[in-house]
């Protein structure tokens, strides 16, 4: 998608979200990523402790590269998209490979014979170089994230 697009236009396996720009300097975007719960449209959130958790850690700063093409200022609100394959192997990365290594691991050092001790130790090994290949992709650029269109702030420019 070009600039200007907008998310969901013709990409049924994008997941957008619409970001308010705090900062802008001349390689990136500072971005306001306020964390959604997930109950937050349930007639329960008021005793979602989901709800309570994501209020309590208040609003998380972004960085992104300044996106070419774009007219952005402090005070806009931006469209930034991820393609829905890139989620799943971001979230795989993050959650699946960490619990599938200590499990493993574990069970590996269970059958080798090796004591609770021992199979404690080989499986906090495994799980804290489970997360290598997370560093080693958030070192590569992160998530894809792309910017999918620009919504001037309100009495700002027309």
């Amino acid at each position: 998608m070009g600039p200007g697009t907008g998310c969901g236009e013709g990409a049924p396996r994008i997941l957008c979200e619409r970001l308010k720009v705090l900062a802008v300097a001349a390689d990136h975007l500072v971005l306001a990523a306020d964390r959604a719960a997930g109950c937050a449209g349930c007639a329960a959130r008021a005793g979602c402790g989901a709800g309570a958790l994501a209020g309590m850690a208040g609003p998380t700063v972004l960085s992104i590269a300044r996106p070419e093409g774009f007219v952005v200022r402090p005070g806009d609100e931006i469209e930034l998209a991820m393609a829905g394959n890139a989620f799943l192997a971001a979230a795989g990365l993050a959650y699946l490979l960490p619990a599938a290594a200590l499990v493993a691991a574990v069970c590996g050092a269970a059958a080798a014979g090796l004591s609770d001790l021992g199979a404690g130790a080989v499986g906090a090994l495994a799980l804290a170089l489970s997360f290598v290949p997370l560093a080693r992709a958030e070192r590569r650029g992160g998530a894809a994230l792309e910017v999918q269109a620009v919504h001037p702030a309100p009495g700002g420019r027309a």
